[in-house]
């Protein structure tokens, strides 16, 4: 099968799963061409990549391209064309297509809703090609919110829009896909690289050892956990908290720690560029605590927070706000340790329930807990899902 498959950003170091799917796609046989409308300085792939650039980067270089498209496949320019009704729009769609190549693969595969807002009307561009968009959640703080017209423009173009966890297909379908093209298909993982050490020691010294990992910003919660963390210490409690991630409220949240004066329980690590790296912390630690939470005027909602697969893959437990997409992305022996998304007190107390386990019962739990994602996340079996369904949907 031949899959063409686009990104808004990548190569992107904080999401794995990107080179998780391409490489066992690529494993399978299938062929592969990518292209990106970003990236991040210093990133790298073992894929080549097209980037995409737009009219206002590249005016005269594009405006070239253009005219040759139209030249050379003018059916597919006049299909573009027809795709908008703005001339502003036609004009943008034209100067993608003419960075694109003229032939059209079996599979148009989309990662999030901006990158299927810039090429969804590939759709009308080449109609015998099967449109997929796997709709990763919302919009982050900070980056613009995409409205319903664009995002039902989109998603509603779509033959399959494939979502994480159950809270997500139904946002992408609130959000104007139609309910019976979406469908629910987690991100998978190559478990070959999760091992947990074989003597891995739990509470060593009778003190545990937590970590929050992620982009260090509002929506993530990681003031609220400082807070609850500052009460552990007032009420004696033994533990060591590490935050690794970068973002903008890193120096905030540093500030914080010395204000709440837990400078000698607190460690940042920042960001860290190696997966492999971050991958052994979770190994290193006893439990990751999730914090994600709303935030006012952003469609942003965490769904499988795919951090706490990895966790539960090294053997790590989980203690997590019950938000999107998270509950059902949690194995049972996991949900006593839920909370209210923002709440202190309830932080604090999954905290405290979750440190009353001794190391021999946190061992059992968290060998169920691997047990879980290994049997629900194997990126093999994921991939043959997204691509059965492609198949049904094609046929």
């Amino acid at each position: 099968m031949k899959i063409d498959v686009y990104f808004d950003v990548y190569p992107h170091p904080s999401k794995p799963y990107f080179e998780a799917q391409l490489s066992e796609w690529r494993r399978q046989g299938h062929q592969l061409r990518l292209f990106s409308l970003g990236q991040i300085p210093g990133a790298t792939s073992a894929f080549p990549i097209t980037f995409v650039r737009t009219l206002r980067q590249r005016p005269a270089r594009l405006i070239g391209k253009m005219l040759w498209r139209m030249l050379t496949c003018p059916g597919r320019s006049w299909r573009v064309a027809r795709s908008e009704r703005s001339p502003l729009l036609i004009a943008k769609r034209l100067a993608t297509d003419a960075q694109l190549p003229p032939d059209a693969p079996d599979v148009h595969f989309m990662h999030n809703l901006a990158t299927a807002v810039h090429f969804t009307y590939l759709r009308h561009a080449t109609p015998r090609t099967t449109l997929a968009i796997y709709y990763h959640g919302g919009e982050i703080p900070g980056v613009r919110q995409i409205p319903f017209e664009e995002s039902a423009g989109a998603l509603g173009r779509a033959h399959v829009v494939f979502s994480n966890t159950a809270a997500s297909v139904d946002e992408a379908v609130s959000r104007g896909a139609a309910r019976e093209t979406a469908v629910r298909v987690p991100v998978g993982f190559p478990l070959e690289r999760f091992a947990p050490p074989v003597e891995r020691p739990y509470l060593p010294e009778h003190r545990w050892r937590f970590v929050c990992l992620g982009r260090m910003a509002r929506e993530k919660g990681f003031d609220v956990v400082l807070r609850a963390f500052a009460e552990l210490k007032r009420q004696r409690q033994d533990f060591h908290l590490t935050l690794i991630g970068g973002g903008p409220e890193l120096v905030p949240l540093k500030r914080l720690a010395t204000q709440l004066e837990l400078d000698d329980y607190v460690t940042f690590l920042g960001f860290i560029e190696s997966y492999q790296d971050m991958v052994d912390h979770l190994a290193a630690v006893d439990t990751l605590v999730f914090s994600s939470l709303p935030v006012p005027g952003s469609n942003f909602r965490d769904t499988q927070a795919c951090v706490m697969q990895e966790a539960m893959l090294m053997g790590a437990s989980v203690v997590a706000s019950d938000i999107g997409g998270i509950r059902e992305s949690l194995p049972p022996v996991m949900h006593p340790y839920l909370y209210t998304p923002g709440s202190q007190d309830e932080l604090l107390a999954s905290l405290a329930a979750m440190m009353k386990n001794d190391a021999t019962v946190l061992e059992s739990m968290n060998q169920t807990a691997r047990r879980f994602v290994v049997e629900n996340y194997d990126i093999r079996r994921v991939n043959e899902a997204l691509l059965t369904q492609i198949t049904t949907v094609s046929t």
